[in-house]
């Protein structure tokens, strides 16, 4: 998995993950005080119905990729 972390990315995965990341944003927010309480599996099952992307893909986005490092288009 270490080659999708170069900085050489296609646009159309920056705005795959920045879709992810808005995804988990708004999921973290609606869920409010519960956020530190429900389970990893939920939050991820909530943006995998937002964006259609498996939970493997979701999981590695949200851990892996940091939004700082994205160049915005």
């Amino acid at each position: 998995m270490a080659r999708y972390l170069n900085n050489k990315r296609r646009e159309s995965t920056i705005v795959r993950d920045n879709n992810v990341i808005n995804a988990y944003i708004l999921v973290m927010k609606d869920l409010g005080e519960l956020s530190q309480v429900v389970s990893k599996s939920y939050v991820y099952e909530k943006v995998r119905k937002k964006t259609g992307l498996c939970t493997k893909t979701i999981a590695f986005i949200i851990n892996h990729v940091n939004r700082d490092k994205i160049k915005e288009i």
